[in-house]
């Protein structure tokens, strides 16, 4: 078995499988199970998709093709990227004014 893919997640993983299994290639992914021991293991780099051997050139040729029909993802943000004061301010808003209206409401 030759890895043809490697994916940014097991839905991406799937995804490129089922287009390989629509022509015929019998295509496997693996390590989309891994994904639930984030925080224990690396968080990329995990799931692949592979096929038998004798179909990897074709399977690379589809894949490619896939690829190049994807749309450009601009970069999400950090998780742990600072708010900026804006949203930061915001948030202090909301949640002041939700808490006043909470216990405005508790105290009737």
């Amino acid at each position: 078995m030759r890895r043809v893919y490697q994916a940014r997640d097991g839905l991406e993983a799937h995804v490129v499988a089922d287009l390989l299994q629509q022509v015929g290639i019998a295509a496997r992914v693996q390590g989309d199970l891994l994904q639930g021991g984030m925080g224990e293991l690396p968080a990329a780099g995990l799931v692949s998709v592979w096929v038998d051997n004798e179909e990897e050139a074709r399977a690379l040729e589809l894949v490619e093709e896939y690829q190049r029909e994807q749309p450009d993802l601009p970069e999400s943000p950090s998780p742990t990227a600072p708010l900026s004061s804006a949203g930061f301010l915001s948030g202090l808003l909301v949640g002041f004014f939700a808490g006043v209206l909470v216990m405005l409401m508790l105290l009737r």
